[in-house]
């Protein structure tokens, strides 16, 4: 079983319009925003995934993913 981490946390913030924004940071409060959420919900399952696989975001980025999310998606319009 792999480590789980708490390196990734969410705090709230505000955006230019002054709404309620929720960023991934790592590093603290003071550390590098990854992310940003407009839910609290969304935000926490995202660092979630996170602490568990750091390279989440990263998954199902290459062609073959995208042209099979292409071709799935294309289908379901049919």
């Amino acid at each position: 079983m792999t480590k789980v981490r708490n390196d990734y946390r969410v705090y709230e913030g505000t955006n230019r319009k002054g709404e309620p924004v929720w960023r991934i940071m790592i590093g603290g409060a003071t550390g590098e925003v990854i992310t940003t959420s407009r839910s609290k919900e969304e935000a926490d399952s995202d660092a979630q995934k996170l602490n568990i696989d750091p390279w989440y975001f990263d998954r199902g980025h290459t062609r073959a993913d995208r042209i099979a999310s292409f071709l799935r998606s294309e289908k379901d319009k049919k």
